[in-house]
C-alpha cells in the first residue's frame, strides 16, 4: 500500500487510488470544492485541507491521511455487518465509529487508518484529528456561515437523498460549507430549491445516503472510551484559537491508548 507524503504531488491516477474513487470522478469534486491543481498536480496537504478538512499535526498524522480512505463496503465485511447496518449505526450517536465522510450519492468513505486501529484495539480505539474550523458545520449554523436566509438552506436540506456533503461523526453531520455555497449560488439568485447531488460513482458499492441524525441509540461501539482533554495554546474546540482547548470535538474523540507517538 502507498503512503502519499503530505506534499506528494498527487496525479489523478494517484488520487482515485488514494480515494477509492474513479479517476474522473476526482477532478470535478474536488474543483467543486474549490481545490485547484499546481502544475497539474495536487500537493496532498491541499487536498487532507479541501476534502476533508483535516490538517495533519505531526508525522504521524500525516502518516495517517496518506493511506487514504475506504469504502463502508470494505469497513462492514470487517465489523460483520451489511453496508446499510453499519450506515444505519454510523447515523446513531455515540456509537463509536470514526468519521464517517459523506462526498456525494455512494460516496460513503472512512479514513483506512482510523479503521485499522478500531480494529486492531482491544477496546475500539483510534486515533482523532482536529476538524479544521469553519470546514464543515452543523446545519444549525449554516445560514450564519454562508450569508445565506434560513429558508434556503432548511429547502436545501429538506431531502436527504440529495443533501449536501457533509461529514457524520458521533450520530452528528457537519456540512461542507463550500459544497454548501456551490449548490445555493449567488445570494442574488432565485431560490430553486435543492439542488442535484454529485452524480453517482462508478463502481460496486451503492451505498444508501446518510439522513440527518437520527434518535439516539446504543450502537456498536457505543461503550468505547474516548480520548481525555488536553490543553493547546492559542486553540478553541475546532477552531484551533484559543487557550486551554479541547483537541477536537467529542464526535472525534478517542481513549489514550489511541494517542499516536509524536514523532
Amino acid at each position: 500500500m502507498t503512503v502519499f507524503d503530505r506534499y506528494h504531488p498527487a496525479t489523478l491516477q494517484d488520487l482515485a487510488g488514494w480515494s477509492t474513487l474513479s479517476r474522473n470522478g476526482v477532478g470535478p469534486l474536488l474543483k467543486g470544492l474549490g481545490v485547484a491543481a499546481l502544475n497539474r498536480k495536487y500537493p496532498m496537504l491541499r487536498v487532507y485541507h479541501g476534502l476533508l478538512g483535516l490538517d495533519p499535526e505531526d508525522d504521524a498524522e500525516a502518516q495517517m491521511l496518506g493511506q487514504g480512505l475506504v469504502r463502508t463496503t470494505w469497513v462492514a465485511a470487517r465489523v460483520g455487518l451489511q453496508n446499510d447496518d453499519l450506515l444505519k449505526a454510523l447515523r446513531r450517536p455515540g456509537h463509536g465509529y470514526p468519521p464517517l465522510f459523506v462526498l456525494g450519492p455512494h460516496r460513503h468513505l472512512m479514513l483506512r487508518a482510523q479503521v485499522e486501529q478500531m480494529l486492531a484495539s482491544p477496546r475500539n480505539a483510534w486515533h482523532a484529528l482536529t476538524p479544521i474550523a469553519g470546514f464543515a458545520e452543523p446545519a444549525s449554523h449554516l445560514a450564519r456561515a454562508t450569508g445565506r436566509p434560513q429558508a434556503r438552506i432548511d429547502a436545501l436540506l429538506a431531502d436527504a437523498e440529495t443533501a449536501p456533503m457533509h461529514i457524520l461523526a458521533g450520530g452528528q453531520s457537519r456540512f461542507l460549507v463550500a459544497d454548501v455555497l456551490r449548490r445555493l449560488g449567488s445570494p442574488a439568485a432565485p431560490d430553486s430549491g435543492a439542488s442535484a447531488a454529485v452524480a453517482a460513482e462508478d463502481g460496486p458499492e451503492r451505498d444508501a445516503p446518510c439522513p440527518p441524525v437520527a434518535a439516539p441509540v446504543g450502537g456498536l461501539f457505543a461503550s468505547a472510551t474516548r480520548q481525555a482533554p488536553r490543553d493547546h495554546p492559542a486553540r478553541s474546540v475546532c477552531t484551533r484559537s484559543a487557550a486551554g482547548a479541547r483537541r477536537g470535538d467529542d464526535a472525534h474523540g478517542a481513549p489514550a491508548e489511541a494517542k499516536l507517538p509524536k514523532t
